[in-house]
């Protein structure tokens, strides 16, 4: 149970309450028994004296029948009680730890780098957050009070069998070595099937969120057969892993029910020979008979809760896998937190790839000054969005440095360095809440006055207040039931609303038709005033006034000026704007970038 031991610290913040509900369960356990126990008084008039017997012998059996059936229903409720009351117990620690694991894996994540996030499916993070974590509720919730009850409640019933009759006990208990070798050697394939069948659930979450997230492209394309064939392979795979699963349970519990069931028939032949010797009675039997049913039937739950761990262990083993990740970019113990910003930055000798064999950025210099407006043009992989992506270190360089103010960003915090920073990415994603909470995403202390400020500066105040709920309507699911444009105006806007000294926009104006775009540059340049501006762009509309423009290739910084003076040039700039007018584009594409590079 390696796994779910690397899990115990989130069980130490509840260690009193546990020790408290030990206490309960385990007291739930032994009255459970000994409720069983009382069985024997109201054997003993049945069997013995209300059968052949006088009236008045009747009489005063029945009488204390009646006496023992009332305490004996005084035992069953307490233990019913108690029971309720253990499981409770046991559900409120497992609802409890499972929220703060939960919590704990999805904090973890998000302080993970970049550089984790493209090595790895979002289905798969999903998975982990809730299909493992679903997978340990299943042990941590009803069950967890069973791993006090039931090993308790077979303690008791064996101590109870011992004082009827030793003989018995013995031939019950013979059977309890091969229940055990039985439960561990299956353990070992429910352990192994579990990893499997959480691997698969995995695959299965990925093919949902891409067939969702990408059903614009299926559709499109016409793909919806292939998607279906995917997510039909991948729910064929986690049907084939749990039916393994269920097969090893099946069989654990057969055996385990013939071995009970075996000593319980050994059990009433070797009685019926004690109560003809005189040794046992009929009710004491009885009574043995139902304490072992009662153990028997805690032994079959605690093989269950065993191949229960077992399958929990494999989601546990994930979990800890996940948790154990370290992220590439961390503050130093050092770090300084800065308390404002001027807007400077450098870049010194900066070498920088995504993958250690494919160089992205080699030997890049560059310095912005403070309130300047520079865009960055260039081919295909040229490093454009990179060099958006190293000042707020959302990378860490391989070689030399990026400095802002003359600090190296990987010795003031993150958090103190991004507070300055506003950031409109290539892919305007939204989160499906209302457009006010969208725009106040970056500030979440935002007055309305300021949000509606920052959507006019963007060009997005008009369509807002002609949506159905105004700035209360829901944008939908990454931004749905909005177009490409509006979207993008309201990822300008948050951007804006932070009152960022750096601006980044990452062909912030590519989803804009021509009359939004024109507005949003007469916003910007007002805006854009005293402020740094980092702008990657493809439309010459959208970097013709740009303070400078600096052509990439390679990774290198090819050429610098102004748009009349690269025009003016041969060069690759001069190259690109010839191709794009000569194609009839006078606003659009330079070249076409992917997301990452």
């Amino acid at each position: 149970m390696r796994g779910l031991w690397t899990l115990r610290g989130f069980a130490t913040k509840y260690w009193g309450f546990i020790v408290f509900s030990v206490l309960v369960m385990a007291a739930a356990g032994g009255v459970n028994t000994l409720a069983i126990n009382k069985f024997d008084p109201v054997f003993k008039p049945l069997f013995e004296t209300l059968s052949g017997a006088s009236p008045e012998q009747q009489a005063e059996a029945m009488h204390r029948l009646l006496y023992s059936v009332v305490i004996l229903l005084a035992w069953l409720v307490a233990a019913a009680m108690l029971q309720a009351a253990a499981r409770y117990l046991g559900e409120w620690i497992g609802q409890h730890i499972l929220r703060d694991l939960r919590e704990a894996v999805f904090q973890h994540l998000q302080h993970l780098s970049m550089k984790f996030f493209h090595h790895q499916r979002a289905g798969d993070l999903i998975s982990r957050v809730n299909n493992d974590t679903q997978r340990l509720q299943q042990v941590l919730g009803s069950q967890l009070a069973n791993l006090v009850v039931a090993p308790v409640t077979v303690l008791f019933a064996f101590g109870l069998m011992l004082a009827k009759s030793w003989q018995l006990t013995a031939l019950t208990i013979a059977v309890a070595p091969l229940v055990y070798f039985i439960t561990r050697f299956l353990g070992k394939w429910v352990r192994r099937y579990s990893y499997l069948v959480q691997s698969r659930l995995a695959d299965l979450t990925s093919a949902v969120e891409e067939g969702f997230g990408l059903i614009h492209v299926i559709k499109i394309f016409g793909m919806e057969k292939t998607a279906i064939r995917r997510f039909s392979g991948s729910a064929e795979g986690v049907m084939r892993a749990e039916l393994r699963q269920a097969r090893v349970r099946a069989a654990s519990g057969m055996l385990t029910m013939s071995l009970v069931s075996l000593a319980l028939c050994g059990a009433l032949v070797f009685g019926a020979h004690e109560i003809v010797a005189g040794h046992l009675t009929p009710g004491q039997l009885m009574t043995f008979v139902l304490l072992m049913q009662l153990a028997g039937s805690n032994i079959s739950q605690l093989t269950r809760l065993r191949l229960a761990l077992d399958r929990a262990e494999g989601a546990a083993l994930r979990i800890a896998e996940m948790l154990a990740c370290q992220t590439d970019v961390k503050d130093s113990p050092d770090a300084i937190e800065l308390k404002q910003m001027v807007g400077e930055v450098s870049f010194a000798n900066v070498c920088f790839s995504y993958n250690d064999d494919t160089p992205v950025l080699r030997d890049f210099n560059l310095t912005i000054k403070p309130g300047e407006t520079v865009a960055l043009v260039g081919p295909s992989g040229a490093g454009k969005t990179t060099v958006g992506n190293l000042v707020p270190r959302l990378y860490d360089v391989d070689s030399g440095a990026v400095l802002v103010d003359g600090y190296d960003v990987r010795d003031v915090t993150q958090a103190s360095l991004r507070s300055f920073m506003g950031f409109v990415p290539q892919e305007t994603l939204l989160f499906g809440d209302t457009v006010r909470e969208n725009i106040a995403f970056s500030r979440p202390d935002a007055s309305m006055e300021e949000i509606v400020a920052a959507a006019k500066a963007a060009n997005a105040h008009d369509f807002i207040e002609a949506l159905p709920k105004g700035y209360d309507t829901p944008v939908g699911e990454r931004g749905v039931n909005l177009s490409g444009g509006q979207c993008q105006r309201i990822a300008i806007a948050r951007a804006l609303l932070r009152d960022p000294r750096i601006l980044i926009l990452d062909e912030a104006t590519s989803s804009l038709d021509q009359e939004s775009e024109t507005a949003i540059h007469h916003a910007l340049n007002t805006l854009l005033q005293g402020r740094t501006a980092i702008i990657i762009a493809h439309r010459l509309s959208t970097i013709r006034n740009a303070d400078r423009i600096v052509v990439l290739d390679g990774g290198r910084i090819v050429q610098q000026g102004t748009h009349d003076q690269l025009l003016a040039q041969e060069g690759l700039y001069r190259r690109l704007y010839l191709s794009a007018e000569a194609a009839g584009e006078e606003h659009i594409i330079i070249d076409e970038e992917g997301p990452s590079i």
